[in-house]
């Protein structure tokens, strides 16, 4: 543990593994839980193409992949 908050309200939780990796728990408003993971520096390496095909429709002439436009009443943001 590297810092602990025991504010009422928001409290959190700081540490660092002998890894190297930062975690951190913290409480916002309405008690949501944020929780977080940093990574200790890593080599480059090349990353490998997906062996899967997509399964949502792409339309063969799009460049990058869009972004998703599906709503959901319960996780979508309603607009102000």
């Amino acid at each position: 543990m590297t810092v602990i908050n025991n504010d009422v309200d928001f409290p959190a939780i700081y540490a660092r593994t002998r890894d190297g990796f930062g975690v951190r728990l913290r409480i916002g408003g309405e008690g949501q839980a944020f929780f977080q993971v940093d990574t200790p520096c890593v080599r480059k390496s090349e990353v490998a193409r997906s062996t899967s095909p997509a399964t949502a429709f792409l339309d063969p002439s799009a460049e990058f992949i869009p972004r998703p436009n599906i709503h959901s009443d319960f996780w979508s943001a309603t607009e102000s």
